[in-house]
């Protein structure tokens, strides 16, 4: 007797196809929901780096000419003081940008960039009576948003200056 032959097709089933589409998929979307998370932070990061940097310069240039200035006087947002170099200073919050001027005020340039908005900049002065035999100190506080994209970073600092020496 002729043996039978068995006609086997190879291939895949629709059912095999389906769970092999579905996975594809899954794995395709969290591989795409990975991609968005770090593109998404890092927007977020680059806009902390910015109100940090700009922040951080910000204090450090007003902070190191205040510890040899003399004669402070703070108002709402801004001081002015006599620098070691004898100069008028002037810093100042204008429209969330800090600026300084060193001219007693005929002209001022900016210190911080314009990727980043001030929100607030206050000054307290503290010991600055002559003869009150209290150390001059100055207490800066600021806070700033940088914006990057959709991503925002909000960043708020304070650090107290002392001046060198006495008012006399």
């Amino acid at each position: 007797m002729p043996a039978k032959k068995h006609n086997k097709q190879s291939g895949f089933t629709l059912i095999e196809l389906i769970v092999a589409v579905g996975i594809f998929g899954l794995i395709v979307s969290m591989v795409f929901g990975v991609f968005v998370f770090a593109a998404v932070s890092q927007r977020r990061i680059i806009a902390l780096r910015n109100v940090e940097d700009n922040l951080r310069f910000a204090v450090e240039s007003m902070s190191k000419e205040m510890r040899t200035g003399k004669n402070f006087d703070a108002a709402a947002g801004s001081i002015s003081f006599t620098n070691a170099k004898s100069q008028a200073v002037i810093y100042r919050l204008n429209n969330g940008i800090i600026e300084k001027s060193s001219d007693g005020g005929a002209s001022y340039s900016a210190i911080t960039g314009s990727e980043t908005i001030i929100d607030y900049l206050n000054f307290y002065l503290m010991g600055q009576a002559a003869g009150d035999g209290l150390q001059p100190r100055i207490t800066i506080t600021a806070g700033a948003t940088s914006q990057v994209g959709n991503q925002s970073a909000n960043l708020k600092i304070q650090t107290t200056v002392s001046e060198r020496f006495l008012q006399s």
